[in-house]
Order: structure tokens, then sequence, then C-alpha cells
């Protein structure tokens, strides 16, 4: 019963969308409607006050560390952990409180990996700073999380906690491949996956994308 506890308050915990909430507080706006229509820190940057990123982040990585931590703390073993950080990830990127959408969820990956898988973590986070360096992001960022789970497993963590960063990196891509809406109706939909994938966005051209945006607002 505590593991099924733990779980599910991970998971309502964070359905709530902070950035989405900080949008709509500060701005006036959401979030699916500006920028990349993602609900996360990112287009809280892009679409709304860039003060709020770093709360929002923090807040959203902490989120995605609470059900982990807690169950680490009440002495659950590494399947119970992975799954509280699982239910983390999909919470947020499919918030029941906003219609199932939601963000990418790599904060709330953050937050998971803070407190089961700390080598990752790290390996991530310089994948990252790299992506940040040669300006492809969202690149470093997928090749970062992808790389999660093979880290776990050359340092010989547990098959839950390797399963679990398994998960959590199927959840975040197919985030970016669904986003929070279909590609438009005269759009290549083959293409625009594959910029998703590739960009995080339904064209390879940022500065394209942002315009898109002005356009509609």
């Amino acid at each position: 019963m505590r593991t099924i506890r733990i779980v599910l308050g991970s998971y309502l915990l964070a359905s709530i969308p902070v950035a989405y909430i900080t949008g709509r507080l500060l701005s006036g706006i959401d979030l699916r409607e500006h920028g990349s229509g993602n609900v996360g820190a990112s287009n809280i940057w892009q679409s709304s006050t860039k003060q709020a990123v770093v709360p929002v982040g923090l807040a959203e990585i902490g989120q995605g560390l609470f059900g982990p931590a807690v169950a680490i703390a009440s002495g659950l073993g590494p399947g119970s952990q992975a799954a509280a950080g699982v239910v983390a990830v999909a919470g947020h990127n499919w918030s029941p409180l906003l219609g199932f959408a939601g963000g990418r969820g790599v904060a709330h990956a953050i937050g998971v990996m803070l407190a089961i898988s700390r080598q990752a973590l790290a390996v991530f986070i310089v994948i990252s700073l790299i992506g940040v360096r040669v300006k492809a992001i969202p690149q470093f960022v997928a090749l970062g999380i992808l790389s999660a789970p093979v880290v776990a497993k050359l340092t010989r963590q547990p098959v839950e906690i390797v399963s679990g960063l398994s998960a959590i990196a199927a959840l975040i891509f197919a985030k970016r491949l669904m986003a929070n809406e279909p590609p438009s109706p005269d759009a290549d939909r083959r293409r625009v996956l594959i910029n998703r994938l590739l960009y995080d966005r339904d064209t390879s051209q940022r500065d394209a994308w942002v315009a898109r945006d002005a356009a509609q607002h």
C-alpha cells in the first residue's frame, strides 16, 4: 500500500501544471497557444517572462524528485523508486488538469535522475552543456535522455532503475512526437514528425517557427 500511495502522490503532484499556472498569472496567456505550445519552463522563457524560468524549472525538477525521494526515504526498493519517477513524467506530459496536454518532461526527468541515478544525471548535464555550446540544444538534450539508461546499465544499477529510465526516455520522445496538437492539415506529416524528433518543433527553422507564432497572435 505504501508503494501505491507514493506512486499515486507522485503522479498527482507532477500533474499540477506549474508552467501553465505561471503563464496565466504573470502574462495572462495559455502556454498551449503560444511559442512551442509546450507547457514547461522552456516555453515560459520564450512566451511569458524570462525571470520566471528558474523558479518554474526548479519546481518541475522538484515534482520529479518528490516521488522517488519519498520512496527511498520510506525504504522501498528500486522498482518503487523507478515507478514513482515514471508516473511523474507521465503526469506532467499528459496532465489530466489540462485535458492531457503538458510539457516534455525533461525537468521532471532531471529530478528523477537526481534521486535514483546521479551518474546518469551527471552524463546528461555534460551532454546538454555541449549542446548549449554548439547551439544544438534539442538534439543534445535528446541524446542526454537516451544516455541515461545506458549509463545506469554501465554503472551496474538495478535492472528496475535501468528499465525506469528507459521508460522515461520513451515517454519524453513520445511527447516530442505527439506535442500538444496534431500537425497542420496542410503540412507534410512525415516531415513534421521528423522535425519534432530532431528539433522538438514542427519546422527545422527556428526563426520560421517563432514567426509562425507571431503571425497567429
